[in-house]
């Protein structure tokens, strides 16, 4: 624990404080530092921990540029807190083993108990990020349906529409966290929403409007997005691929806003069309959504752009063997006609 986290956990005994983290080079161990703005943790709807900018009501909140920092996760490890707290909050969940979803669940906890986590931007931690980790990650999605299952509540859905494959996952007996949980009369999961990640979008998932979008004249074949980087999720061209249901690049939810929304990412991509362009590209949703972004999924199965006047069809690639949705004028084929599908594993 450093100085600066002590001081603050005097100052307020349930704050857990994080430090900026800062970069060790892996092949050198030169210390590359951290000299970009704090930011703060958030997480996707796969349960998998993000970073992004302070936002505006944070800014206004702060008394000075070096006051804490509230956020709503953290990325687990390096944090200061007082033991007689830690204690009182349960400490780690011993359920959990090796690695991955202790982050969030603590931080879960951490809120939703009555406590406050924060980071400090004039604490800083040097780590060094492996290559390649040195033990063995299997656990960490056991580990997350732990975390969903005593923590979210009727989100804990979102979590499993996204991860199909973790309904079946063995996650041990969680009575004793979740009788934790009444004895310390936690909040809810909308509250936690609500109240500390505002920011994050919570998807309608409304039945039969989300999951794989698949094609009824190619039947094997469903919308998939999979960038060459997941930092940057925007940019790229949405193609079609084999039918996997396992979520993740595959997962799509058509909104009340005539979105298509491709959100087990953050920030969340939505897809468009380029003025003078056929390909279906992903861009950033916006709060209201644009018009080149807007879709009308019909009665028989048609996907319609509302902007071009045009539907998607599913269409082999120029010299190649793979296929892409492509805007083309309406017809009655079965290559224009979508259907959503969750399929549980």
């Amino acid at each position: 624990m450093d100085v600066l986290g002590a001081f603050r956990i005097h100052e307020e005994e349930s704050a857990v404080v994080c430090p900026v983290i800062d970069v060790i080079d892996w092949n050198t161990f030169e210390y590359l530092g951290n000299s970009g703005e704090p930011q703060i943790g958030g997480f996707d709807w796969r349960l998998v921990f993000t970073w992004h900018t302070v936002p505006e009501r944070e800014r206004i909140r702060m008394r000075s540029p070096v006051d804490v920092i509230r956020s709503p996760t953290m990325a687990g490890g390096l944090f200061a807190v007082s033991k007689k707290y830690f204690e009182y909050l349960g400490s780690y969940d011993t359920g959990m083993e090796v690695w991955g979803g202790e982050n969030l669940e603590f931080s879960f906890r951490i809120w939703q108990c009555g406590g406050v986590l924060e980071t400090h931007p004039c604490s800083h931690v040097g780590h060094v990020f492996p290559k390649q980790a040195p033990y063995s990650r299997n656990k960490a999605l056991a580990n997350s349906v732990r975390a969903a299952e005593v923590w979210m509540d009727e989100f804990k859905e979102l979590y499993y529409h996204r991860n199909p494959h973790a309904r079946l996952e063995p996650f041990g007996d969680v009575t004793e966290r979740k009788q934790l949980r009444a004895k310390l009369q936690c909040k809810d999961f909308k509250w936690f929403l609500e109240t500390v990640y505002p920011e994050l979008h919570v998807p309608e998932d409304r039945p039969g409007f989300f999951g794989m979008l698949q094609n009824q004249g190619l039947k094997d074949y469903c919308f998939d997005y999979n960038p060459p980087d997941e930092n940057q999720i925007v940019g790229h061209q949405v193609i079609l691929y084999v039918c996997h249901g396992m979520g993740h690049n595959q997962f799509f939810e058509y909104t009340s806003q005539k979105e298509i929304r491709y959100n087990t990412h953050q920030p969340e991509g939505c897809i468009a069309v380029e003025a003078g362009m056929d390909i279906l590209i992903m861009h950033l949703c916006e709060e209201t959504a644009p018009e080149n972004q807007k879709f009308i999924l019909q009665e028989d199965g048609s996907l319609f752009h509302e902007q071009s006047k045009k539907c998607v069809q599913a269409a082999r690639k120029e010299s190649s063997d793979s296929f892409v949705p492509l805007l083309r004028d309406c017809t009655n084929s079965d290559h224009q006609k979508w259907f959503f599908k969750e399929r549980m594993l």
